[in-house]
């Protein structure tokens, strides 16, 4: 019989019912006329691109041909080359994460100057022109901002604990009138985050969400932003930083207007066009957040590579990271290396851009920054373990006993490399609904050019019940094209 190789992928709310996970894979669908339907793929690897110091990239942003990272309590700029500039700046925090717009480009002389950073305490200017560096202080500027964003020659901010929005003059995050702010709260909830999505100011708070326009008022006379008619909406998020721009649209952790309160529902995906929350979490995965002990900081960031668009999602406390990718509708777990195969842990990364054709990330525990590519087979150079665990085979008529002749894994042989010249797929399987395994045991995957070698184990024995679970962590290319237990 032929396994699904994709779905699910991930584990039900008991393991007995269904032990299934898709861990540093993720789903291709494949053309009709393909071998098989679906493909699995190993996740992207990283390799250091530079490093700006020894403490936490907190942050990155693109603005003029350069890569700006704030690495502890300093500012940064890196060029293509990834040489690194002395300090621009000092914030006044060293920790937390940071949010990074700048003020586009220069239109009839005006914009296309200055980088704007906050950190929760305070907002910065970094002028690209002068190289003057400025703590944002008096008139209207609220402090505390927990969320930033840039529409239509202004940015906007909202303090932490608020339902108040706050404009900058135009094109000039250093001046902030006081007329120019303006209540966010059609219902009585603090505003997490804000996002411009098609021209449109998106507040998203809580448990609601409210969008807004430009109604071209003066930042001198009041807020330059009108809320449009009917467009609030009953859904919020626990998580301000998982509020993420991809796909031509919002993904954010989701939280359901429930009587003036919200819970964490799960999370969803907002297009401009629909103004409705799409879910996009199946009820399994949404149940195992629901048991992590911390949410509220989860962030996330989005990116587009070979064809997918990926949402990767990362709860720090709960030490865990999940992708969801757009393109196939698919969720998959991304693992860093801990020292035992078969255990999880966050991805490396913390924050992301994509910089002169490349895709990087900053170090959640150093402040080096690493080139991700799915050409790279190492997370700098450790072990990326790509697992699937399949769904149980059982005899659905009266769950007898199954004996089990051999296991067949179809994939891409004579993948061997210097890194790895004899790379080998093990196998191993639970006949108690996932509670325990089997000992690993491994199988060729052919040396480099052995293209027709065979991944096959034998005289596997019977069970009621059986769960397999196949592993690759040897740095090689991934490609899962189908699996079949006899």
């Amino acid at each position: 019989m032929r396994l699904p190789l994709c779905e699910p992928g991930y584990v039900g709310r008991s393991p007995t019912l269904d032990a299934s996970r898709l861990i540093n894979f993720y789903p291709e669908l494949s053309p009709k006329t393909s071998k098989g339907p679906v493909a699995l793929i190993g996740t992207p690897g990283l390799s250091l691109w530079t490093s700006a110091g020894a403490s936490v990239v907190r942050g990155m942003h693109v603005f003029k041909g350069l890569l700006f990272v704030v690495v502890a309590g300093q500012l940064y700029s890196i060029t293509a080359l990834g040489v690194v500039s002395a300090s621009l700046g000092q914030l006044t925090t060293s920790t937390g994460r940071v949010l990074m717009s700048d003020n586009a480009l220069t239109v009839a002389g005006a914009g296309g100057n200055q980088l704007m950073i906050t950190d929760g305490v305070n907002g910065y200017v970094y002028n690209v022109n002068t190289a003057a560096f400025s703590t944002i202080s008096g008139g209207g500027w609220p402090g505390n901002p927990i969320a930033l964003a840039y529409i239509d020659g202004y940015f906007v901010v909202a303090p932490s604990g608020s339902m108040t929005g706050y404009a900058s003059d135009l094109y000039d995050g250093t001046t902030w009138n006081s007329l120019s702010e303006s209540p966010v709260s059609a219902v009585a909830d603090f505003i997490q985050g804000i996002a411009n999505l098609q021209q449109q100011l998106w507040f998203i708070k809580q448990y609601s969400s409210e969008c807004w326009f430009d109604a071209g008022t003066s930042p001198s006379v009041g807020f330059p932003f009108q809320r449009q008619t009917n467009a609030v909406f009953d859904f919020g998020t626990p998580a301000p930083a998982s509020i993420s721009r991809g796909s031509n649209g919002i993904f954010f952790l989701l939280s359901p207007r429930e009587n003036d309160s919200g819970g964490m529902l799960g999370a969803a995906y907002i297009s401009g066009q629909t103004f409705t929350p799409e879910q996009i979490v199946p009820p399994p995965i949404a149940y195992l957040w629901s048991q992590y002990s911390t949410v509220s900081d989860a962030f996330g960031y989005c990116y587009a590579d070979g064809g997918h668009e990926f949402w990767v999602l990362t709860f720090p406390t709960a030490n865990a990271t999940w992708c969801y990718d757009a393109t196939t509708k698919f969720w998959h777990e991304r693992s860093g290396w801990t020292g035992n195969p078969y255990a999880t842990a966050r991805h490396v990364s913390n924050c992301y851009a994509n910089f002169n054709g490349l895709h990087l990330v900053g170090d959640y525990e150093s402040g080096n920054i690493y080139q991700m590519s799915g050409n790279t087979y190492q997370d700098i150079g450790d072990p990326i373990v790509s697992t699937r665990v399949f769904q149980p085979v059982y005899d659905a008529k009266n769950l007898s006993n199954l004996f089990f002749k051999r296991f067949i894994l179809d994939l891409e042989t004579g993948v061997g490399n210097s890194l790895a010249p004899s790379p080998s797929a093990a196998l191993s399987w639970s006949d108690d609904g996932g509670h325990t395994w089997s000992s690993d045991y491994l199988a060729s995957i052919g040396k480099q050019g052995e293209y027709r070698a065979r991944a096959i184990w034998r005289r596997l024995g019977c069970s009621r019940s059986r769960t397999f679970r196949v592993s690759i962590s040897d740095p090689v290319k991934k490609v899962l094209i189908g699996a079949y237990a006899e």
